[in-house]
């Protein structure tokens, strides 16, 4: 396994001194009531979003509205991009850890799950038999049938149909577990703090590498080879629409005007620079990323620049501020 990525991508950060602020009633009720925020605002908010645009796009397809289909992916992949990248489930309950790998293969195995579709379509087998792979009822499998297929020929329809119903199921048990949970989630404060900034952390390397970096060849494995086929939605052209939706996650944890967010927390233990820093590279990504035209990455190191200080502010930085010990016990990469 990559060093660099086993280094990064911390699996569980298992914190021993963490948020030693956190010691009077005050503060423990203020942490309390901020993570309770994000927990209402952010993870059941974003999942009950997904779940709203789901149903609107699988209607779309039973209608074999193709225009309409493609609109309502667009908002699916813009609200699946915010549940996953604030996704702490996993590590909530374990029985949760796969969860959005059953939904988003993005860098999760090399399979071509094109041929297999095409076989699917193309057999006489039931729809249930010829889709007995997770990966061919994932939202990349989705990706393919609405912008590559004709949802207006009967079994191209039913396959759609068939992997809409499977991600609903998913997104369906996400929100209802995560409503069983939120009181074990809000009973130990530290772990809470440890689960999420290391939600954060891991997807800002994610975002930075995988959705910016290889497609515009910064990165060592893709070093001056960009290729804008590396993109996360190539077909539909919603690369960079998932870019911003996991940019906006953060900004609704860390920089959120309506509501005390996880970075005025973190403000308040720390002497604030480099929590301002992050605001500062977060906000400038956000104008970047709506200059990209047409999922064309050509243009993006300015963008790739200001990612990496959100995850060196957030990994390094922050860390050492808040004299956290991290000790890696689980990697995640491919």
């Amino acid at each position: 396994m990559n060093i660099i990525k086993s280094f990064l991508l911390v699996g569980l950060l298992c914190v021993t001194t963490v948020f030693a602020n956190v010691n009077d009633a005050k503060d423990t009720k203020e942490n309390k009531e901020i993570l309770n925020t994000l927990y209402e605002k952010v993870i059941i908010k974003d999942v009950e979003k997904a779940l709203e645009d789901i149903k609107s796009l699988k209607q779309a397809v039973t209608n074999k509205d193709e225009k309409n289909s493609k609109v309502d992916f667009a908002k699916l992949v813009n609200s699946w991009k915010s549940v996953e990248t604030f996704y702490l489930l996993g590590d909530i309950n374990e029985d949760f850890i796969d969860t959005p790998r059953y939904i988003d293969i993005f860098h999760n195995g090399n399979e071509n799950i094109k041929e297999q579709l095409d076989r699917a379509i193309k057999s006489k087998d039931e729809i249930r038999i010829v889709l007995f792979k997770n990966s061919l009822k994932s939202i990349n499998a989705l990706e393919y049938m609405l912008f590559s297929k004709d949802i207006k020929n009967t079994r191209e329809n039913k396959i759609t149909l068939t992997i809409l119903n499977r991600i609903t199921s998913h997104l369906n048990d996400i929100k209802d577990e995560y409503i069983a949970q939120k009181q074990n989630f809000l009973k130990d404060l530290k772990k809470a703090n440890a689960l999420t900034i290391n939600a954060i952390i891991q997807n800002t390397y994610k975002l930075k590498e995988w959705r910016v970096g290889d497609i515009a060849g910064f990165t060592k494995k893709y070093e001056g080879k960009p290729d804008n086929k590396r993109a996360e939605y190539f077909i539909s052209k919603n690369s960079t629409n998932a870019i911003e939706a996991v940019l906006n996650t953060y900004k609704k944890v860390l920089d959120n005007d309506s509501y005390e967010d996880y970075g005025d927390y973190l403000i308040k233990l720390t002497d604030g620079k480099e929590m301002k820093r992050l605001r500062m590279a977060l906000n400038k990504s956000l104008e970047l990323v709506k200059e990209i035209k047409n999922d064309d990455f050509s243009n993006t190191k300015e963008l790739y620049e200001n990612i990496n200080t959100i995850h060196v502010v957030l990994f390094v930085e922050m860390l050492e501020e808040l004299s956290i010990n991290a000790k890696i016990l689980d990697a995640d990469g491919d």
